[in-house]
């Protein structure tokens, strides 16, 4: 995962005795790993509405199920996502000519 500046992966030891230096110099817990903070990345791109498939992006994950972990809908996010999509239907049935709802835009042109 982590690599130098000439793309050869850095040791495990290393990595431990780096991570141990900051977590020291911090003062962070003993069992503090930099992992948590890519899963509060992921976690927190869910909280902010990011769907599974922008995460398995940005986290560079294999399969959207290994990403879907950090989804966890709010009841406020499901009722946006369902005002978002009734918004959207009735958008694109005022442009369907015969409807009621297009000639209903067409009168307040």
């Amino acid at each position: 995962m982590f690599h130098r500046a000439d793309g050869t992966p850095l040791e495990k030891s290393l990595l431990g005795q780096q991570q141990k230096r900051v977590r020291d110099l911090l003062k962070l817990p003993t069992d503090f790993v930099l992992h948590s903070l890519r899963h509060t990345f992921g976690t927190r791109l869910g909280e902010a509405g990011a769907d599974a498939f922008t995460i398995m992006r940005l986290m560079g994950h294999s399969t959207v199920t290994v990403s879907q972990r950090y989804v966890h809908p709010s009841p406020e996010a499901v009722e946006l996502a369902y005002e978002r999509l009734t918004a959207l239907n009735m958008q694109r049935l005022r442009t369907i000519p015969g409807t009621v709802l297009e000639a209903d835009a067409e009168a307040r042109q």
